[in-house]
């Protein structure tokens, strides 16, 4: 097996809680929507995957998993009558301010194996630009020799192509690379690419059994990692 030279992290759910730090925003976000019709609210909630009642994230949840493309689509599909103009611009007014919460020490965790001789990635189906800012407010930004949006040039996980993308960059093979995520949409993405690690973290919404038929390791979250790159 090659050395892994190289690993890629999710950001959302790995990098970041999920739920501190996107779960306010959805609420508000859903009544920016519909504010006048709770029921209509839960349906739009249930299908990109947010239980309203609790204010939680679901396993599976496009929000979660996919692209802000991907929940207008789950959305329009529950309810037609969804103002798209209207969906984009409740998004950039609920969203793009939220300060993201930390899994972790993530300078401590992260700048131990870069100090490592590492590279570090980031590929998640966010925009570049609000990952971007978002890692710039945790002060990690410079940690990370790449940062890959949906929004790249390449297209988005499940498809490898991101982590494909980013192996070409930095003269790399996949087998020389981890993918570490909390997602299925991560491990598929990793296992297409045929990366050498394909490493689950159960810092998000999905469980062990989501996620182990892809996941080469499954840790609780990205401490573990120093443990298990030797």
């Amino acid at each position: 097996m090659a050395t892994i030279k190289a690993l890629l992290f999710d950001k959302d759910g790995t990098l970041i809680d999920f739920e501190a730090s996107w779960a306010p925003g959805m609420g508000a976000f859903l009544k920016h929507l519909v504010p006048n019709d709770s029921e209509i609210r839960s349906a739009l909630g249930l299908a990109c995957g947010f239980d309203t009642a609790r204010g939680c994230f679901l396993a599976g949840s496009s929000f979660v998993n996919g692209t802000i493309d991907d929940t207008l689509a789950c959305m329009q599909a529950a309810y037609p009558a969804l103002d798209v103009d209207l969906f984009y611009s409740a998004g950039a007014a609920c969203f793009e301010d939220l300060e993201p919460a930390p899994i972790c020490d993530l300078n401590q965790v992260l700048g131990d194996l870069k100090s490592r001789g590492y590279i570090l990635g980031v590929i998640t189906n966010a925009s570049e630009k609000s990952a971007e800012q978002q890692l710039e407010k945790l002060a990690i930004r410079g940690l990370f020799s790449s940062v890959i949006g949906y929004d790249s040039g390449h297209a988005p996980k499940p498809a490898p192509d991101t982590i494909l993308g980013f192996c070409q960059a930095f003269n790399l093979h996949p087998s020389e690379v981890a993918m570490i995520g909390d997602s299925t949409h991560d491990l598929d993405a990793g296992y297409h690419a045929k990366v050498g690690k394909n490493i689950a973290v159960l810092s998000g919404p999905a469980s062990r059994a989501d996620l182990g038929h892809r996941a080469d390791l499954i840790l609780d979250d990205i401490r573990g990692l120093s443990a298990v790159l030797r």
